[in-house]
């Protein structure tokens, strides 16, 4: 393969692998450090604060990089095809779509709820617990994609067997 090909081949699976930790990070964080806190330290006086702009902020970040990565996994479909591992990026088709489908269909219901207010700290709770229950959803099929784009890479690094 041309030596410019190949590195502009190798970036394409590096910003897909880029993308994969930025996910796996942001929904680890969230799992580990907020989600624990969030039951007994958010009130109707400040969730809004701790939930909002930021996923306003990762909602507007990921709607530009996701196409591009899904772009991206199309190249690796194509140049795998003939491989060993073109499973990898047709296991990114579930892999991408599910977390954005759970997002769409049911976390954007709940983030709108909590836009427009929420003034019951009952209610506050049980949309938190949906809330936190759903991205832990897209934090497992995350997760498992980040480590089936890591294997990719450990296998692309491995001498062919003679």
């Amino acid at each position: 393969m041309n030596p410019i090909k190949k590195t502009l081949l190798d970036l394409n699976n590096a910003y897909i692998f880029f993308c994969a930790s930025l996910y796996l990070g942001m929904f680890w964080s969230l799992h580990f450090f907020w989600f624990p806190n969030y039951p007994n330290t958010l009130t109707l006086d400040n969730y809004y604060d701790a939930i909002i702009p930021q996923t306003d902020l990762a909602t507007q970040f990921f709607f530009i990089t996701i196409p591009i990565m899904a772009v991206a996994l199309v190249i690796m479909l194509l140049t795998e095809w003939k491989t060993g591992l073109r499973w990898v990026p047709i296991a990114w088709i579930p892999g991408l779509l599910a977390p954005v489908v759970v997002q769409q269909a049911f976390i954007e219901d709940i983030n709108n709820e909590f836009k427009a207010g929420v003034a019951d700290e009952a209610r506050l709770q049980v949309l938190l617990q949906e809330w936190m229950w759903l991205n832990d959803i897209r934090w497992v099929i995350l997760t498992v994609m980040w480590g089936i784009t890591l294997y990719f890479f450990i296998a692309k690094a491995k001498p062919p067997k003679l």
